[in-house]
């Protein structure tokens, strides 16, 4: 675990130079769109994310990693496990935003918890999509995935509040019917860390294999 602290550590020193450019940009884009800021808490971690990976890429960094007396694996489960503190970031600027808006007067309404982590949970199943394309694709094609899970986010800020506009019960429907079922919450948590652990191998498999 040692090692894998240092090599997220890694991430964010290798980051660190554009991570307040990024925040400050986000922070700005949401408090402009503050009726819309719970879809666009996914935007800062997907950022970071993508961002380190492509610096990982555009240095070469894996040549030097896989000389590292660590198992090809830790180097993943440390990938794996930056999610957390993307995703800790990602809920921190988003309350910053919301804050922001109750100071300005722009917002008064109570900050919807279940909405705001639905949300952020929809990130690692992003990045649990994301890995295995960039252990597979590497220098060659990273620069295109991004621009599609970029395009795929953007599409998804935009469509949400067009589909509650336009169907309005859908939303009660979600919550009226998921509030109190105890079972469904436990299959989808099941099945949302499987999902995570089905990538974290498929990842791992690509990984052992590729020649660097």
């Amino acid at each position: 675990m040692y090692s894998s602290f240092y090599l997220i550590r890694k991430d964010f020193i290798l980051t660190r130079k554009y991570l307040l450019l990024l925040l400050l940009f986000y922070i700005v884009i949401g408090y402009s769109n503050l009726d819309s800021y719970v879809v666009s808490a996914v935007f800062p971690s997907m950022l970071m994310l993508m961002n380190a990976c492509s610096l990982d890429v555009q240095h070469n960094n894996q040549r030097f990693l896989v000389s590292l007396p660590l198992p090809r694996h830790q180097l993943v489960l440390a990938k794996y496990l930056s999610l957390l503190p993307y995703t800790v970031i990602s809920l921190i600027c988003t309350l910053l935003i919301y804050l922001a808006g109750i100071a300005t007067g722009r917002t008064l309404e109570p900050i919807n918890w279940r909405d705001l982590l639905l949300v952020i949970a929809c990130f690692p199943l992003l990045a649990a999509l994301y890995f295995p394309l960039y252990y597979w694709l590497g220098q060659k094609g990273m620069q295109i995935v991004n621009m599609i899970f970029m395009m795929a986010v953007m599409l998804g800020f935009t469509a949400t509040p067009i589909i509650t506009t336009k169907l309005p019960g859908l939303l009660g429907w979600i919550n009226t019917g998921t509030t109190d079922n105890i079972v469904l919450w436990v299959i989808s948590a099941v099945a949302y860390l499987f999902l995570l652990y089905c990538s974290y191998l498929i990842s791992i498999r690509i990984f052992v294999k590729k020649d660097i």
